[in-house]
Formats: C-alpha cells, sequence, structure tokens
C-alpha cells in the first residue's frame, strides 16, 4: 500500500526539499501551501509533517497565530482524519516560560502537540542552511551583497550549530515513517562555530561587519519592520542542540558546513 505523507508549509525552504525528496522516494506526498486545503490533504494520510511557523512575526503576522494556530488547525485536521503520526519541526530553546516570544509560542506549540494524544515527534533545529544557490532564510543576511559589511545582530561571539537543509528533511521523513519513537529531539550540524566565524565561512574570506547588539539592536527593531524583538533575541543568542540529538535513531551523520561551503577554514 503506498504511504501517504501531508507536508504542511510546502512552498517554504525546508518544505521544498520535503517534498522532492517525498517524491523521490515514491511516497504520495501532498503538498500544502498557504492557501490549500488542510483537511483535504490529511484525509487518507498516513502521517503529517508541520513546517508552518516564522521567525520574522511582521506585518498583521504574530507569534501566536504563526506558530500555534497553524498547528492547532493541523492537529484538528489529524485527529478528524485519523492521521496517527504528526511531525513537528521547532526551534532550539522552545519553552512555555521563555521571555523571548517566538520561543514561548514554539514551546507551547509543542505542548499542544504533545498533549493531543496523536504520536508526537517533536525536531528541535538548530538554524538550517541550504546550499549556495539556494541558501534560505536564515542564511541570505550572512551573505555578502556588493561588498557592503553584513549586518551580524549580536556582538559575533554566539555559537551557531547550523544543519543542513537536506539532512533536516531526511530526518523528518524518517520520523515521519516510524523510525523515530515518539518523543522530542534535537537537529544540529556537527560543527559549532561563532557567528564571525560562520560569515567568514559562507563567503569565502573575511567581509566586514556591522554588529548590531544591546540597546543598539533592539533600538533599530523598533522601528524596522523587517525586524522584531524576538529576532534580535534568537539571533543574538547561542543556536545549539538542547536535547537528545535525533541522528542516532535515522542513521545517518549530518553534513558539516564546510562540506558545503568550503571558502575558508575556521574553528571549531
Amino acid at each position: 500500500m503506498e504511504y501517504a505523507v501531508a507536508i504542511i508549509g510546502a512552498d517554504g525552504h525546508v518544505g521544498r526539499h520535503l517534498a522532492a525528496l517525498a517524491e523521490g522516494d515514491g511516497l504520495e506526498t501532498r503538498r500544502v501551501g498557504r492557501n490549500d486545503d488542510l483537511a483535504a490533504a490529511l484525509a487518507g494520510a498516513d502521517a503529517a509533517i508541520h513546517l508552518q511557523g516564522t521567525l520574522q512575526a511582521t506585518g498583521g503576522n504574530n507569534y501566536q497565530a504563526a506558530n500555534v494556530e497553524t498547528l492547532a488547525r493541523t492537529v484538528d485536521a489529524a485527529r478528524k482524519h485519523g492521521v496517527a503520526r504528526v511531525v513537528f519541526l521547532s526551534y532550539v530553546g522552545a519553552d512555555t516560560g521563555a521571555r523571548n516570544a517566538y520561543l514561548r509560542t514554539k514551546g507551547a506549540a509543542e505542548a499542544l502537540l504533545r498533549d493531543s494524544g496523536l504520536e508526537a515527534v517533536v525536531v528541535r533545529s538548530t538554524f538550517i542552511f541550504g546550499p549556495p544557490e539556494d541558501p534560505g532564510p536564515s542564511f541570505v543576511p550572512f551573505l555578502q551583497e556588493d561588498g557592503k559589511p553584513v549586518a551580524v545582530v549580536g556582538d559575533g561571539r554566539q555559537r551557531y550549530q547550523p544543519v543542513y537543509v537536506g539532512d533536516v528533511a531526511r530526518a523528518l521523513l524518517a520520523a515521519a515513517g516510524g523510525r523515530v519513537a515518539p518523543g522530542t529531539y534535537s537537529i544540529a550540524g556537527p560543527e559549532a562555530l561563532t557567528l564571525d566565524e560562520l560569515v567568514a565561512l559562507v563567503n569565502g574570506h573575511e567581509v566586514a561587519e556591522r554588529h548590531l547588539h544591546g540597546l543598539a539592536a533592539r533600538a533599530v527593531a523598533a522601528v524596522a519592520p523587517t525586524l522584531t524583538q524576538g529576532m534580535v533575541g534568537v539571533l543574538s543568542a547561542d543556536s545549539l542542540p538542547d536535547v537528545p540529538l535525533l541522528w542516532p535513531h535515522v542513521g545517518f551523520a549530518p553534513t558539516a558546513l564546510h562540506e558545503i561551503y568550503p571558502g575558508v577554514e575556521v574553528g571549531a
């Protein structure tokens, strides 16, 4: 019998890679974009992978709507249509008690799923990166444009352990397919770098940077249309795994950042 997986948020960076992988594996892949029929996609599906959410809650969007209410709709539809397993892509540091609104709503979404009665697999990711031709929204800001300084939120000493989008897709698909017991896991790349080191690596050379941290960063967030206080808090903090890693359960090791961006050698 053909295995059917619904991907909620299939029009995003991770979703596109995940859908292509699932289709390449011969799975019946239901792509659910922002305006698609969620109920129709989940009807008869074996599993759902929920990717919808945002760090950049600007304009008419907000963290509660983007990170919690979208998952609540997926959970309700999964219950209605008998979809037993839901895999949720969250972020490291998610916590219902967090002061940061992004982390707090991610924590609330995790709790909602864990209390749903469904087979819940929560996957907390560090920052996700794609290849140079498709770096993804987390990494585009780190790429130098026209020789201009790269704007970096924080002092540049925060440590990131970024994870490759292809590995994220493989891990989520394995979790949806039942290779992972219900629970909460982290996914991260194998190397931890300071943000300054990461910026140099992805650009292939040392580049000029403009650091925004402390009160200066928060002042910019108060007036900039594309930067929120939640983003400032997340970007200026470490992005490291905070619960046991998923990799031992899925049977492969993650790809190192320098394998995709081999420009310069940096410290680990």
